[in-house]
């Protein structure tokens, strides 16, 4: 009897190819818009006892955080598009809430910031915000919540792109 040698390597089948997911994926970007819909909703009554768009909020909220900043900044960071935010700065301008000045060096840029008007506005319900955020705590868990922002700057940080802030356009996925 002779003793073949044992196949080499090279000689093995290739691994099948996987097979189909049995489950369709969940669908990632609409769960995150339902979970963002859950918690901006428990903060509806705070925006309600302003009077300000969610829009306004965010920028209400950014330049309450980060002080005086160029519109292009706003719309990194508040995830506006630049038409738009021009319609609303107009109208938060309107309302005294903001300040637009244009910049002493370079008259094409400005400098917005928040109005003494605005800065009561916040502080008027900083008790309310901390509120809630006191109860998706408590519903939640604090390690959990904890656990939520450094997942959402992980994803953050591994999905920036060299093209920018995301667009509208990208929301609609």
């Amino acid at each position: 009897m002779t003793n073949k040698p044992a196949a080499r390597s090279s000689q093995r089948r290739p691994s099948p190819a996987p097979s189909a997911r049995a489950q369709p994926r969940r669908n990632l970007p609409l769960l995150l818009l339902q979970v963002r819909a859950a918690i901006v909703g428990r903060f509806r009554h705070v925006l309600k006892k302003t009077g300000l768009t969610e829009q306004q909020f965010r920028i209400l909220r950014a330049l309450h955080v980060r002080g005086t900043l160029e519109p292009r900044e706003l719309c990194a960071i508040c995830h506006i598009s630049s038409p738009s935010l021009s319609g609303v700065l107009a109208r938060m301008e309107g309302m005294g809430l903001v300040q637009r000045e244009r910049h002493p060096d370079d008259q094409r840029r400005q400098h917005v910031s928040l109005s003494p008007r605005a800065n009561q506005m916040f502080a008027d319900v900083s008790e309310d915000m901390e509120a809630v955020y006191q109860e998706l705590e408590a519903a939640l868990g604090p390690a959990f919540v904890d656990q939520m922002y450094a997942m959402c700057d992980t994803v953050l940080d591994v999905l920036k792109t060299s093209e920018g802030p995301l667009t509208a356009e990208d929301d609609a996925v």
